[in-house]
């Protein structure tokens, strides 16, 4: 007896959903951390999850208004998220991809939402600030890897080269953990940049690309976190040359590798650029948030090349079968397929 079953390709409102999912979670991530430059977090007191002892609080200064906004956000694109994340895993449970995704995005949503409370109960401090960002970044990099994999899902349904498809050319087991080192570098300075400015050693440095007129300013106190957080951005630009090199000739059959290696140099570079202008600015608000939004690319961009690089999953290796003229595509798993599921 066949064991071949249709899988229904993904719909329109769920496509839709996902993109409000994902840019959800960067303005989420966003306001987050215009929250904490600001010295909003304490705008409701060190009430949780009430502000300033009420649902909705008078809104009566700026600090209130960003704080009252940023958990706002966070419950309403939290719900959207989820809703999303729950959808996609129901419908592509029996996909690697969708599992992981959908899991990694809900449970760094609760965690995310359980540092934030403890941030307001502890008054700030910064190692739960650095972290509550993080896990802010992991909870949008679910949300956004698994819009990105029902996407594929959509063009691989409609018989048009995927992402999917492409991963089916596997890659080197050097280069899969080469961009899996990058990732995990990659993470590490970011929260150790978040670190140096919630700790408010961001500022030790005004000016840029020298730190006080010297090329070493030394490892010692406030001025010694800022010379490390730019070390690791040194050392990320040379990743990321490495990268886009070793992808050029290594994976020669994978135009998203190739394409997505540029822009992640791109993405390195863009970020090197807004740090020089926030130190130079006097770590203003905007030049912060702009290096802030750039970060977000550039995980995201990471992130993305990571998934690429991975084996070739269930998903990849569907087949589309014919439907009739007027009905959609479906994606169609084989014997053989569906006995590795």
């Amino acid at each position: 007896m066949s064991r071949d079953r249709a899988i229904q390709p993904p719909s329109k409102a769920l496509k839709a959903l996902g993109v409000v999912a994902s840019v959800g979670m960067l303005i989420v991530n966003l306001v987050g951390f215009l929250d904490t430059e600001t010295g909003s977090a304490l705008g409701c007191g060190s009430d949780w999850p009430l502000c300033n002892g009420k649902i909705i609080p008078a809104l009566s200064n700026e600090h209130v208004d960003i704080e009252f906004a940023h958990r706002a956000l966070v419950g309403g694109f939290a719900i959207i998220a989820a809703v999303f994340l729950i959808w996609a895993l129901v419908l592509y449970r029996q996909f690697i991809e969708a599992k992981v995704f959908a899991w990694l995005g809900i449970a760094f949503i609760i965690i995310q939402a359980g540092l934030g409370a403890l941030a307001v109960l502890f008054v700030n401090p910064p190692p739960i600030l650095a972290l509550h960002l993080g896990f802010g970044m992991l909870a949008m990099i679910g949300t956004v890897l698994l819009t990105v994999f029902v996407f594929q899902m959509g063009a691989q349904a409609r018989g048009r080269e995927s992402g999917l498809s492409l991963r089916l050319d596997a890659v080197s087991a050097k280069t899969r953990w080469g961009i899996i080192f990058i990732w995990i570098y990659t993470y590490i300075a970011i929260y150790w940049g978040s670190y140096v400015a919630f700790r408010g050693a961001g500022e030790s440095c005004p000016s840029w690309p020298l730190c006080h007129g010297q090329i070493f300013p030394g490892f010692s106190g406030a001025v010694g976190l800022d010379f490390i957080h730019r070390l690791f951005a040194v050392g990320l630009a040379i990743l990321s040359v490495w990268l886009l090199i070793h992808l050029r000739s290594a994976s020669r059959g994978r135009p998203d590798l190739r394409r997505g290696g540029v822009w992640f140099l791109i993405s390195v570079l863009t970020q090197i650029a807004t740090g020089a202008n926030l130190a130079t600015s006097n770590f203003t608000t905007g030049p912060y948030m702009l290096h802030i939004g750039t970060l977000m690319f550039l995980f995201t961009m990471l992130s993305y090349l990571g998934l690429q690089a991975m084996p070739s999953g269930l998903a990849s290796r569907s087949l589309i079968s014919p439907t009739p003229s007027g009905s959609p595509n479906r994606i169609r798993q084989g014997d053989e397929i569906a006995g590795e599921s």
